[in-house]
């Protein structure tokens, strides 16, 4: 049975981080091929902001509140901040859609008395260090007789005003039912809030789905929403801290029955053992049986496995399982919180690496992709997927080892602009050492943008002099 087919082709961002406006396309129409995008350049230049975004737009689409300090994210010098995403849709019958996300953010205004004030707490002063949704909209295009129709608002509404259009379909929503206006109008309030998405709250889903709609709308709503927690994967720097720190983890594990899918998602102590229910375990154990029938060809005779060690009961009469996950080398078996960084942190995320490899619809984000993995394994890892793979998979990487793999359109460069943050390399040949190009165009340019903010080794080592020197004013 086909299934239907979401995937990111075009992320633009507006004052976020250090992102005054930045565009990133993704390089692959074809629906059913691997689609990879590597993004480098120098630290604190954007490349994190990308996968930052993404995070956000996965809790928006989700029905998520947005995180407590997403106002510290919100360039400096700006009060609003948002992104327009673009998505392309293929449903079980092969039709073709493309659909445009868009929202912004404002920064919460802060009472600077409350401010001053050493004794609020650490999580109140997160909360006022917040943004909310000032405005959403969502739009759909399709294919019909091979062209593409005019791009047609779905739903919209902005802050500022209290009507939720185009006024045809919000009519439609409502009936005309008082009970069904003051409902919606709740929502939004509720929604505003909560600080979360109000078309994609699980409330407006409902209403849409029990609405006279024509179809094809409700099917976006539907499937951006599936896709937003079953296929979009977001495997950040804050998950490589929690790996590095033998605190936990983090997994997502989705699973597919007939014409169900569920998703299971959390984190297994790596400090200790952890506490499963039963009704969990099984499944867990394995999908760990599955990344180690990878894991044990990218790193010869190393396996895992998810051991139980005892059980018990809660108090609410439920098994819970206690096991560990163990690292198993020829006949040595150790927990898995002794092995490396870089193998932790694949035992994290090659569950989703085989999703990515395997299904059309999936994409895997991930910040430091290269974070403790071996340059030359980097490099396999990569070009397999984009052979042989058919997914998404989006990576930020301080290891060039890519650009000698990977097809020179699947590379994307931060710049030193901050209005034109992300950019493709020209006049790149088919012979050219890619990674040699890059050097030589930090060194002397040669891209319409500057790549490297020029940096002095006689004055990073006078620095260092000077402040190793205690007498020194």
């Amino acid at each position: 049975m086909k299934r239907e087919i979401v995937r990111l082709q075009k992320v633009e961002l507006r004052n976020l981080k250090n992102v005054g406006y930045g565009c990133v396309k993704f390089a692959t129409k074809n629906s059913v091929a691997s689609d990879i995008l590597g993004l480098y350049g120098q630290n604190g230049s954007g490349k994190t902001t990308l996968v930052y975004a993404i995070d956000v737009l996965k809790d928006l689409l989700t029905g998520k509140s947005l995180v407590q300090d997403l106002g510290n994210y919100i360039k400096i010098g700006e009060s609003t901040a948002g992104a327009t995403v673009e998505f392309s849709v293929t449903s079980s019958e092969d039709d073709l859609y493309k659909v445009i996300y868009e929202f912004d953010l404002v920064r919460k205004v802060v009472d600077e008395h409350i401010e001053e004030n050493d004794d609020i707490d650490e999580e109140e002063h997160e909360k006022r260090n917040g943004a909310y949704l000032v405005s959403e909209k969502i739009s759909m295009a399709r294919v019909i007789n091979d062209k593409w129709t005019k791009m047609t608002p779905i739903l919209y509404y902005n802050a500022g005003s209290n009507e939720i259009l185009p006024k045809n379909r919000y009519n439609l929503l409502t009936e005309g039912k008082q009970e069904l206006i003051d409902e919606i109008r709740v929502l939004r309030l509720l929604a505003a809030k909560e600080e979360r998405s109000f078309l994609f709250s699980k409330e407006l889903r409902k209403m849409i789905r029990d609405s006279k709609w024509e179809d094809e709308y409700k099917f976006i709503f539907k499937v951006l929403t599936e896709y937003a927690i079953y296929n979009l994967h977001v495997f950040s720097s804050e998950d490589t801290g929690m790996i590095n720190a033998n605190i936990a983890l983090p997994f997502s594990i989705v699973s597919k029955e007939k014409d169900r899918i569920s998703l299971l998602k959390g984190c297994l102590n790596l400090n200790g053992v952890s506490p499963i229910p039963r009704k969990f375990f099984g499944d867990i154990q394995a999908k760990m049986d599955a990344i180690s029938l990878v894991l044990k060809e990218i790193i010869p005779r190393l396996t895992i496995s998810l051991k139980e060690l005892s059980s018990s009961l809660n108090k609410k009469g439920e098994e819970i399982v206690k096991a560990e996950i163990i690292a198993k080398r020829t006949n040595v078996e150790i927990p898995l919180r002794y092995e490396s960084d870089g193998v932790k942190k694949l035992v994290s995320i090659l569950y989703c690496l085989i999703l990515v490899f395997n299904d059309s619809s999936m994409t895997l984000v991930v910040d430091e992709f290269d974070s403790g993995i071996f340059e030359y394994l980097l490099g396999e890892i990569l070009r397999v997927v984009e052979e042989s793979g058919k997914g998404q998979l989006i990576f930020t990487s301080h290891n060039l080892r890519a650009l000698e793999v990977l097809n020179n359109k699947n590379i994307m460069f931060t710049t030193t602009n901050e209005n034109n943050r992300y950019i493709r390399f020209k006049n790149v040949k088919a012979n050219n050492n890619f990674r040699d190009v890059y050097f030589h165009d930090i060194v002397l340019g040669g891209q319409n943008e500057c790549i490297y903010e020029a940096t002095n080794p006689y004055m990073i080592a006078r620095a260092f002099r000077l402040a190793g020197d205690e007498n020194a004013e």
